[in-house]
């Protein structure tokens, strides 16, 4: 279920974006909203938040907020730190996938898959698309899927389903059960390759997220590598003292 202050937002952004609130205008005050959409006025603060991520509104105290751009000027913003949480962003957005192939890995891909060199792997090509949510015309990003063999073959056509996370697909067809995901992000210019299908330029700086779904025996039959062109996407880390 899409939580009641994302749906507002995106509301809201679809008013900005054909001019019901026009660029330098402002919204209503938060009271008025909270009327509108019969939702608190934390709620709307929160909406109000997550467009002033994107670069749509700017706030200020006694000012009130101030439609900046018709269009998101930063990337697709999800708060993702449970599995919960990521199924909650599959079911956000779709994927459109693109294609799929049998690969034999070399050393530099074994050596992101956790697998040894010259083993077999299904690797699956695919877009993420955002919809629903605020600007949904560019893909959030370019995903090679790799499947382990056994895998694959009862997987089959399932992963050409456009929702969902690729994890479930597998759990519902073979019963393996993904208990951690590890995550690495890392900076990157934008491969040639992918430039087109991101409709983005070759060499500006991405990010390259690859997520390992580790089942409870410690085998990984499924890892996904992700690139997001760096306005796309936000990844955020939050520490606290261990001694606090």
């Amino acid at each position: 279920m899409v939580a009641r202050y994302e749906e507002v937002a995106r509301s809201l952004a679809r008013r900005i974006e054909d001019a019901t609130y026009p660029v330098g205008s402002r919204l209503p005050p938060e009271v008025d909203l909270a009327t509108t959409y019969a939702v608190s006025r934390a709620t709307i603060r929160s909406a109000l938040d997550s467009l002033e991520r994107l670069g749509m509104v700017s706030r200020r105290r006694r000012v009130g907020t101030r439609v900046e751009s018709a269009r998101p000027t930063t990337g697709y913003v999800r708060t993702v730190t449970t599995m919960n949480e990521l199924v909650q962003y599959s079911t956000e957005t779709r994927r459109r996938v693109l294609g799929r192939q049998d690969v034999t890995v070399d050393a530099a891909l074994a050596a992101v898959l956790g697998c040894a060199p010259g083993s077999a792997w299904v690797l699956v090509t695919m877009l993420r698309i955002d919809d629903a949510g605020l600007g949904a015309s560019r893909p959030l990003c370019h995903t090679d899927v790799y499947l382990a063999p056994d895998v694959a073959s009862v997987v089959g056509d399932r992963v050409s389903r456009p929702d969902g996370l690729i994890a479930e697909v597998v759990e519902q067809c073979t019963g393996r059960l993904t208990v951690r995901v590890d995550q690495r992000v890392r900076a990157c210019a934008l491969p040639c390759h992918l430039a087109g299908p991101l409709r983005a330029d070759a060499g500006s700086p991405a990010l390259r997220v690859v997520r390992r779904y580790v089942e409870r025996s410690g085998a990984v039959a499924l890892v996904t590598v992700s690139t997001h062109p760096a306005d796309r996407f936000e990844f955020t880390v939050s520490m606290e003292r261990s001694d606090a």
